[in-house]
């Protein structure tokens, strides 16, 4: 990836050519003759490498180095001397130092150096950038689900996250954009880089800029730091851009150029950087009839549509509705700390028959939320959901209770099978007692179920 670089050397003739090799591998070179100016540079923009000579005009190296890691604690300091010795070497690395060359600068060699802080910096953004939701062990995507339309669309995931193409992400809300964004980044050759989600709605438009491009210190009214921005944290990894029909028209244009030429300019400066980040955007807006407004601007959807993926509205797909019930119960138990809950035929029936139209997956795990929270039981009952949904029961076809039946049925006789029969191991892994689940083979007609051989 492209670094930014800033040179500190009071020997014109080797900074220009350092500065001039550095620029010809792909990086963001800034350069200065004096510790004073340098330490203006380092308040005022944001650098990865300092490459400083620790004897300079104005002042010592290792005087520098200490400003550094004050005005630039993340930046990486790499040391140039003409006098190579124990007692020097200890001092630089006490005060700061990442490593050191000696003069005269081999370029292979500092290019072999660059290159293993830039592997350096990339090992602890990894482990410094919030990684929550990683890849799970058994299900990378963590997407919930078995109907055919969404597995369609997690074969197109899989597909797509192997190119470095930028993703268009549609559907309702609370259809569960983010986790397709963050699916395609787990499956994706950079998911050991930054996943960074920006929601591009909950930012005032006047700072929409800055927290996409980053700014120098000074830029306006407030900025008292410089701030590297969200492309940049996002650096061999995945930006996602949530709600992306609110960005602000005045700052599609920067966005675009960003896509086209991947290049940013922070806000306050006029040196742009190189960025190689991979967009996922996602809105639930139609912006072809924005583009027609004149709200959104044809090319920048062009640029960011290379590819669409289309998320159902849970109305789709009812035969994911069991599933994530049962997901969305044990998630919020487990929360809690209280033991898992069941769930009855009626109050599943609810469910199902319900239309979902307020929030789709978010707004069904909100509802078992509270009715966890209700539940005075092991087993959450019809009139532990919300009003408007049991009210719905009355319209539902007779035959959905046979389907409820038969889903639970296959459930339970495939988690034993799992087992090879072991009833406690079941129950383990269903998240109830014993007891219950015999009451529950008894009702499903599974009493004296015998696994198949394997």
């Amino acid at each position: 990836m492209a670094e930014n670089i800033l040179i500190v050397e009071d020997e014109e003739t080797l900074r220009s050519n350092l500065a001039r090799y550095l620029a010809g591998l792909g990086h963001n070179v800034r350069q200065t003759d004096s510790r004073q100016e340098a330490m203006s540079l380092l308040d005022m923009e944001s650098f990865d490498i300092v490459l400083t000579d620790m004897r300079l005009g104005d002042g010592s190296g290792l005087d520098l180095l200490q400003e550094i890691t004050r005005l630039a604690p993340f930046a990486v300091t790499l040391v140039m001397t003409a006098y190579s010795s124990t007692e020097s070497a200890v001092e630089a690395f006490r005060r700061g130092a990442h490593d050191y060359l000696v003069k005269p600068i081999s370029l292979d060699e500092l290019s072999e150096r660059i290159n293993n802080i830039a592997k350096y910096r990339g090992l602890v953004r990894q482990n410094t950038v919030l990684r929550q939701e990683i890849q799970r062990r058994h299900n990378p995507l963590n997407i919930v689900s078995r109907s055919r339309i969404m597995a369609d669309l997690l074969q197109m995931v899989r597909k797509v996250a192997q190119s470095a193409s930028n993703i268009l992400v549609t559907g309702e809300s609370g259809t569960g954009k983010e986790l397709v964004a963050r699916a395609i980044h787990n499956l994706s050759p950079n998911r050991d880089a930054a996943y960074i989600p920006l929601n591009v709605a909950a930012i005032p438009d006047t700072l929409v800029e800055n927290y996409l491009f980053g700014h120098r210190r000074g830029a306006f009214t407030g900025a008292d730091r410089a701030r590297e921005g969200a492309f940049r944290a996002a650096a061999d990894g995945t930006l996602f851009l949530d709600e992306i029909g609110d960005l602000p028209i005045h700052v599609q244009p920067k966005l675009l150029r960003a896509l086209e030429e991947k290049e940013i300019l922070p806000v306050g400066s006029d040196r742009p950087i190189h960025v190689n980040t991979r967009v996922v955007a996602a809105t639930h807006r139609d912006l072809d009839k924005m583009v027609t407004e004149g709200a959104f601007r044809h090319d920048l959807l062009m640029r960011l549509n290379v590819v669409e993926i289309h998320i159902p509205s849970l109305r789709e797909r009812p035969e994911d509705i069991p599933l994530l019930v049962n997901h969305f119960i044990r998630e919020h138990c487990n929360e809690m700390g209280i033991p898992i809950r069941l769930i009855d035929e009626e109050a599943l029936k609810c469910l199902i028959s319900h239309e979902w139209r307020k929030g789709n997956v978010r707004e069904l795990s909100n509802v078992l939320e509270r009715a966890v929270l209700l539940c005075e039981d092991e087993t959450i009952q019809a009139s532990d959901l919300p009003a408007d949904i049991m009210e719905r029961e009355q319209h539902t076809p007779l035959a959905l209770k046979d389907a409820v039946r038969k889903f639970e049925f296959h459930h339970v006789t495939s988690v034993l099978e799992t087992v090879d029969g072991n009833r406690e191991a079941a129950a383990q892994l269903l998240g109830v007692s014993p007891a219950t689940l015999y009451r529950h083979m008894e009702r499903l007609g599974l009493k004296g179920f015998q696994a198949h051989t394997r």
